[in-house]
């Protein structure tokens, strides 16, 4: 098979070229001798003494195999006789822990299955079963199936939005999933400060390993404190590497900076933390609204508060939660203003995952 034989620096030049041209084939580029590389050449393409080829030379030879496009092709070649209905249609990547849900009859093929997995994607080190979420802070039971290296621990870190976060999915709840919600909240808190004129002490009482903090942290002058917490430990000792890494290279100082592992709803029975907040954020989405008459005594009681956060509801309750929220910010003491609720997701055939948010005036 023809290649164009190019000084190593000029590859990615010569593949967009001949691609816009319509001149490169479907196999990958080859390594040559002399730090050279070869960019395969259709039927298409010219012939050596065109001068689109500016002085360079094609070369006659064998193509670079290709490599299986999917994981089921790298099965043993019994298995790869099953339909691709039998195998799992999707699964989720933290770090370089795969996580998929294996059904009953796969079970058996189910080492196989991650094999194969580690062996198409290299930046994984270790495929887990997905076998739900147990005990009390809802985490999920994980199961190895394949370790690349022969560890069997899940801790690693994730990127979101171009920071660092340490994540455990065996140990902690993460989900890149709302990672476009966390980008929504750095931008209402930005409006929010502008409205204040003044830097935000933002509460977050169950924040996990913390990763709506990064985007605050680094935009100067945008949060001057927060008080970060979690009931489950492992998360807060994660959540503590996290802040310590977010926050290290940052030329002013945090007042207060206080992380808790203590459940949200006693938060209020200690001064250091009650009185203070100007954010609140609220993410339990199965118990948020029952939770939020113990979270507003969080708030500075003097002007503006913003309390936002996420729930799972009936759909048929989406119409009357706007009211729902007011009524409890009153209850609170506080007058409610802009006050939303937002379907994000469905979550079942009944139920949906929703957005809600009030800025509140404290009397």
């Amino acid at each position: 098979m023809r290649h164009l034989s190019v000084p190593r620096d000029q590859t990615q030049v010569w593949l967009e070229r001949c691609k816009a041209n319509g001149w490169l084939g479907d196999t990958g580029v080859l390594p040559l001798s002399d730090g050279r590389r070869g960019v395969p050449l259709n039927e298409d393409a010219p012939f050596d003494e065109d001068p689109c080829w500016e002085g360079l030379t094609t070369i006659d030879v064998p193509p670079k195999a290709q490599s299986p496009k999917h994981w089921r092709e790298r099965l043993p070649s019994d298995l790869q006789k099953l339909p691709d209905s039998f195998w799992p249609s999707s699964y989720e990547v933290q770090g370089d822990v795969l996580l998929v849900k294996v059904e009953d009859d796969v079970l058996p093929h189910a080492e196989a299955m991650a094999r194969a997995m580690i062996e198409q994607m290299p930046s994984v080190r270790i495929v887990c079963a997905d076998e739900g979420v147990s005990g009390d802070f809802r985490v999920r039971d994980l199961r190895t199936l394949a370790s690349r290296d022969g560890s069997q621990h899940t801790a690693t870190t994730v990127r979101e939005h171009e920071f660092i976060i340490h994540v455990d999915p065996s140990e902690i709840y993460y989900s890149a999933r709302l990672s476009k919600q966390r980008l929504n909240t750095y931008e209402v808190l930005q409006a929010f400060r502008e409205r204040l004129d003044h830097p935000l002490i933002v509460a977050d009482p169950y924040a996990g390993v913390g990763p709506v903090f990064p985007l605050l942290l680094n935009h100067e002058g945008l949060v001057s404190g927060y008080i970060a917490g979690d009931l489950n430990p492992k998360a807060v000792n994660l959540l503590k590497t996290n802040l310590a890494s977010w926050t290290r290279k940052s030329t002013s100082s945090l007042s207060p900076s206080i992380v808790v592992c203590k459940d949200a709803r006693a938060w209020k029975e200690d001064a250091e933390l009650r009185g203070k907040a100007n954010v609140v954020l609220v993410n339990l989405p199965h118990d948020s609204f029952e939770h939020l008459p113990d979270l507003f005594p969080l708030f500075n009681p003097s002007g503006l508060g913003l309390v936002r956060g996420w729930a799972i509801v009936e759909r048929t309750s989406l119409n009357g939660l706007v009211a729902k929220l007011e009524t409890m910010v009153v209850a609170a003491g506080g007058t409610p203003s802009d006050t939303l609720v937002s379907e994000v997701k469905g979550f079942s055939t009944t139920r949906c995952f929703v957005v809600f948010q009030s800025i509140i005036t404290w009397h």
